[in-house]
C-alpha cells in the first residue's frame, strides 16, 4: 500500500477541490459537531481496523473525515522531488482514507475562515485546494498545525449511522489535541479505554452519539 501511494502521488500529486463548502459564507455553529470514530476490537475491514477517524459534516454531501493514526513511509517533500523549495518540509503523509487514494487532502489551522474547505473544529479546517495548499506551502519547513493525507473516507447516506448502532465504531466529540496527537502508535488504544469508559446515563456522550445517529430533534 505505500508503495502504490508514492507511485501514484509522485507521478503527480491529484488536488481534490471538488464539492467544499464556502466555510466563510457558512456559521460553524450552525453545522453539524465533527466527531471522532474509534474502531472496535472487532472491527476486521483492513482500511480501518485499529483506527481513530475525523469525521466531518459538510452540508452540501455525506459524512467525510480522514484517519487520524496511519503515517505513511511517504514524506509531503517526496510527492515533488525535483522541486527544492519545498525539500525542507519533512512533514508525514498519512493514509486518509480508501476513497480518492491519489488524492491530496489536508487539515490545517486559520483565521479567518478561508474559502473552498470544511471545518472541522475551533479554526481548523479541511480541503484539498491547490490554490489553499500553495498558501500553506509557503514556509519551507514543516508546521504542527498542518497534516497531509492521501485520500479520505466516505459514507453514503445512513451507513455510517448503521456502521455504529452495529457496533463498528465508539464516538466520541472531535477534540484538537488527538487531531495533532503525536503518539500514533498508541493513539487508538488510548481512544478505545476514552471510549469505553463507564457512563451516566445522559453523558453528553450518549447525547452526541444520539445525534448522530438518529438526527437532531
Amino acid at each position: 500500500m505505500y508503495k502504490r501511494i508514492a507511485i501514484a502521488l509522485l507521478a503527480g500529486a491529484t488536488l481534490l477541490s471538488a464539492a467544499y463548502v464556502s466555510a466563510a459564507d457558512v456559521n460553524p455553529k450552525g453545522q453539524r459537531d465533527s466527531i471522532l470514530l474509534v474502531a472496535a476490537r472487532h472491527m476486521m475491514d483492513p482500511n480501518f481496523a485499529r483506527t481513530v477517524v475525523l469525521v466531518m459534516f459538510p452540508t452540501d454531501s455525506g459524512p467525510s473525515g480522514v484517519i487520524l493514526n496511519r503515517p505513511s513511509r511517504v514524506m509531503l517533500r517526496d510527492v515533488w522531488p525535483d522541486d527544492t523549495q519545498r525539500q525542507g518540509r519533512t512533514d508525514k503523509l498519512f493514509i486518509g482514507g480508501p476513497v480518492e487514494p491519489d488524492g491530496l487532502l489536508f487539515l490545517f489551522r486559520m483565521a479567518p475562515p478561508p474559502e473552498r474547505a470544511w471545518w472541522a473544529i475551533d479554526d481548523i479546517f479541511f480541503s484539498g485546494d491547490g490554490d489553499l495548499l500553495e498558501t500553506l506551502l509557503e514556509t519551507n519547513g514543516p508546521d504542527p498545525a498542518q497534516r497531509f493525507f492521501a485520500g479520505y473516507a466516505g459514507w453514503a447516506p445512513g451507513q455510517l449511522e448503521n456502521e455504529i448502532a452495529r457496533g463498528d465504531w465508539h464516538v466520541l466529540a472531535a477534540d484538537p489535541n488527538v487531531i495533532y496527537d503525536a503518539e500514533l502508535d498508541t493513539l487508538w488504544q488510548r481512544m478505545y479505554q476514552r471510549a469505553t469508559l463507564p457512563r451516566a446515563h445522559g453523558s453528553p456522550l450518549q447525547s452526541s452519539l444520539a445525534y448522530h445517529t438518529h438526527g437532531a430533534k
